[in-house]
């Protein structure tokens, strides 16, 4: 297995939204987030799938994941929701997210888009987590980018202040 950088953002000051663009055929791609906080307040990092930088907000995401925490453990799972939506975490210094992404049938219109993820981050309350899981968006479409962005309730949007945000194309 080898890797072929598509796209790649490096967040220093505040800024709205990430979009990764490149995903042009039915190829595995992986996406690797680093070091991603905010300076806002106690929110969570959000993905959505995109179509020429467009996002699809419809409610049609569904994603399952196994938390890990340093003290315990939980099970997330959500259904019809408008956003793949991740740990949270504050304003910290040490409250970071780190995170692996493969996506797969993004680009294939008869298909369901769907992804991994694998997750280290401190959250919100200083915990060291980690997260495995599956996501899918229930719509058969094509999709030729990804979308992150911060925020807190189904409608709100903050800034994202730091972060290495990196595409890959998987060969």
């Amino acid at each position: 297995m080898g890797l072929i950088q598509v796209a790649t953002t490096t967040v220093t000051s505040p800024t709205a939204s990430v979009i990764l663009t490149g995903i042009d055929d039915n190829s595995v791609y992986m996406c690797v987030v680093s070091n991603v906080s905010n300076n806002s307040g106690n929110y969570q990092l959000r993905m959505r799938v995109a179509n020429g930088g467009t996002q699809d907000s419809s409610a049609d995401y569904d994603y399952a994941s196994k938390q890990i925490r340093t003290i315990s453990f939980g099970n997330n799972a959500v259904t019809n929701a408008t956003f793949f939506g991740a740990t949270t975490t504050g304003t910290a210094t040490n409250e970071v997210q780190n995170y692996i992404f493969y996506f797969y049938n993004w680009y294939d219109a008869s298909e369901y888009s769907f992804w991994t993820i694998e997750e280290t981050s401190f959250d919100s309350n200083s915990r060291l987590t980690g997260e495995q899981g599956g996501c899918v968006f229930t719509q058969a479409e094509r999709h030729d980018s990804v979308r992150f962005f911060t925020g807190n309730s189904v409608s709100s949007e903050y800034d994202t202040t730091q972060g290495t945000f990196t595409l890959y194309k998987v060969i």
